[in-house]
C-alpha cells in the first residue's frame, strides 16, 4: 500500500504543478514564441480541459477500474509535456498545454478513486490527508521551481513541461503495484453523447465569464446570444443524462442530500479556493511591488495551514468517524478569511494579508478532502469512480468559473478606474493606452508615479471586490453543511 500510496502523490503532485509552474514562465514564452494575444490560453487550455474530462476519467474507472484508467492518464500527461515542451509556435504550445489537461484531470479524480478501492471510507481520510499535501507542496513549489529553472541560461521554460516527464513515469512504475478493482463491468456503451453535451456547456460557461465585459461587452448581442446557447446545451445535457441507460454522471446519485450538497460545496469552495491561489501572489507583485520568487513564498501561510489542516483533519476523521464539524469549521474560517482580505488596500500591513492567507488556506485543508470523502461514501461501490469524479469536477469547474469570472471583476475595475488616470496624466485613454498600463508588474512599477498608484488602487479595489463577492458562496456553502445530516462512514472495504 505504501508504494500505491507514494505512486498516486507523486501522479496528483505533478497534476497539479502543471497549474502553478506555468505562471511565471509567461513572460519568457511570449517573448520566445510570440503570439502574446493568445498568452492567457496557456494557462488556462489546462485547466478548461483538466475540467472537462474528470467525468470521463471516473466513468471509465468504474467500468474498468481505477489503475489502467489511470495508467493511461500518466500517459496523455506524458504526451501533453512532450508537445508543450518541444512546441515549435504558441498554437502548438496551447495544444500541448490541452493535452496536458486532460490528463491531469484524470490524475486528479483517479487518485482518490485508486485509494478509495483499496480502503474503508472511515480509514481513507489518514491516506486522503496526504493528498492536501501534495498539492499544497505543489502550489510552494511551482512558482519557485519555474523561477529557477526559467532563470538557468541551460535549462530555459521548456523544462518547466519536459522535467515532469521523469516524475510522471515514476509514478506510473508505482501506481502498476496495485491491485485493479471493479466492480464488473456494465452492458452498453457510455453515454458519449451526453458527456459531451455536458463537457461543451462547462467550456461554454468558462468561455463566457472569461470573454464577457472584456471581448464581448456583458449587454452585447454576442454575450447574449452565447449564453443562451450555453443554457441550451445545458439543458439538452441533463435531458440526455436523464434518459441514457448507462449516463456519464447519473442523475439518481444526487437523489442523496449529503452527495449533493458535498458536489454543491466543493463548486463553491473551488471558485474560493482557486481565486486566491491565483489573485492574491499578482496583488503581491503588482500592488506591493514583489518579485515571482517572493511572492510565492510570501503565499507560505495560506499554503502551509491548508496542509497542516488537511492532514489533521484527515487523521481526525480516521480516528473518530466523525466528518461534518470539519467542513464546518473549515468554511467557518474561509468566511473569517473573507471578512479580512476584502478590506485589502494598497498599505495593508503583512501580518494582516497573512492572517487572511491563514483562515483561507486552513479552511480550503479542512473542506477540500474531506468532501471527496463524504461523497465516496454515500454512492455504492460500483459508483466510487464517478463520485469522487464528480466531487473533482465541482470543484475545479468551481474552479475554472471563479477564476474567470474574478478575472473579469478585476479587468472590469481597471477599465472603468483607469481612464481618469489617464486623461489626468494628460494621455488618451483608449484602448491601446489601457494595454501599456496593464501590463507584467515590472512594467507597472516603471510607470510614473501616479499612473503606477492608479493601477494599484483600481487592482487592490478589484480585488476586494473579488472577496466581498466570494463571502455568500461560503456563507451558502456553511449554511448547506449545517443542515446536512451526518451519515455515518462506512468501514467495510
Amino acid at each position: 500500500m505504501t508504494a500505491v500510496l507514494s505512486g498516486a502523490l507523486v501522479a496528483l503532485f505533478v497534476g497539479s504543478l502543471t497549474n502553478t509552474i506555468v505562471g511565471i514562465a509567461l513572460p519568457t514564452i511570449a517573448g520566445e514564441l510570440g503570439g502574446q494575444d493568445r498568452l492567457a490560453w496557456v494557462a488556462s487550455a489546462a485547466l478548461l480541459t483538466m475540467t472537462v474530462s474528470t467525468p470521463l476519467w471516473g466513468k471509465g474507472a468504474d467500468r474498468r477500474g481505477p489503475k489502467p484508467l489511470l495508467l493511461v492518464a500518466l500517459g496523455v500527461f506524458v504526451a501533453g509535456s512532450l508537445v508543450a515542451g518541444f512546441a515549435p509556435s504558441m498554437g502548438v504550445l496551447i495544444a500541448g498545454r490541452g493535452l496536458q489537461g486532460a490528463g491531469a484531470g484524470g490524475i486528479l479524480a483517479l487518485t482518490n478513486t485508486l485509494v478509495a478501492g483499496l480502503v474503508p471510507a472511515r480509514d481513507r481520510g489518514r491516506y486522503t490527508s496526504w493528498f492536501g499535501l501534495s498539492f499544497g507542496v505543489s502550489s510552494v513549489a511551482g512558482p519557485l521551481v519555474g523561477g529557477l529553472v526559467v532563470g538557468v541560461p541551460w535549462l530555459g521554460w521548456r523544462w518547466c513541461f519536459l522535467g515532469v516527464v521523469p516524475l510522471t513515469l515514476l509514478a506510473a512504475v508505482l501506481v502498476r503495484r496495485a491491485p485493479n478493482r471493479t466492480r464488473g463491468r456494465p452492458s452498453g456503451q457510455v453515454d458519449l453523447v451526453g458527456g459531451t453535451l455536458f463537457a461543451a456547456a462547462a467550456t461554454g460557461l468558462v468561455v463566457l465569464l472569461s470573454a464577457g465585459g472584456r471581448a464581448w461587452p456583458w449587454l452585447s448581442t454576442t454575450t447574449v446570444a452565447f449564453g443562451s446557447g450555453v443554457l441550451v446545451i445545458g439543458a439538452l445535457a441533463l435531458l440526455r443524462e436523464r434518459r441514457a441507460p448507462d449516463p456519464m454522471l447519473p442523475p439518481r446519485l444526487f437523489r442523496s442530500p449529503t452527495f449533493t450538497v458535498a458536489c454543491a460545496s466543493s463548486f463553491l469552495l473551488g471558485a474560493i479556493m482557486f481565486g486566491g491561489i491565483i489573485y492574491l501572489p499578482q496583488y503581491l507583485q503588482v500592488v506591493r511591488g514583489y518579485g515571482a520568487t517572493t511572492a510565492g513564498l510570501l503565499m507560505l501561510p495560506q499554503i502551509g495551514t491548508m496542509i497542516v489542516a488537511s492532514m489533521l483533519s484527515g487523521h481526525l476523521v480516521a480516528r473518530t468517524g466523525r466528518w461534518k464539524v470539519f467542513p464546518v469549521a473549515g468554511c467557518g474560517s474561509l468566511v473569517a478569511g473573507l471578512l479580512v482580505l476584502c478590506l485589502l488596500d494598497t498599505g495593508t500591513p503583512q501580518w494582516w494579508l497573512a492572517a487572511g492567507m491563514a483562515l483561507l488556506g486552513a479552511g480550503t485543508g479542512l473542506t477540500q478532502q474531506v468532501l471527496v470523502l463524504v461523497a465516496q461514501n454515500s454512492v455504492g461501490a460500483a459508483d466510487l469512480g464517478v463520485a469522487s469524479s464528480a466531487a473533482t469536477f465541482s470543484r475545479t469547474l468551481g474552479g475554472a468559473v471563479g477564476v474567470a469570472a474574478f478575472g473579469a471583476m478585476i479587468t472590469g475595475r481597471l477599465h472603468s478606474d483607469l481612464p481618469s488616470a489617464l486623461a489626468s496624466a494628460g494621455l488618451a485613454a483608449d484602448d491601446a493606452a489601457l494595454r501599456t498600463l496593464l501590463g507584467t508588474p515590472e512594467r507597472i512599477a516603471a510607470l510614473p508615479g501616479s499612473l503606477a498608484e492608479a493601477v494599484r488602487t483600481a487592482y487592490t479595489a478589484g480585488l476586494g471586490s473579488v472577496f466581498l463577492v466570494a463571502l455568500p458562496l461560503a456563507l451558502l456553502a456553511l449554511v448547506s453543511l449545517l443542515c446536512t445530516r451526518e451519515t455515518p462512514l462506512s468501514t467495510q472495504h
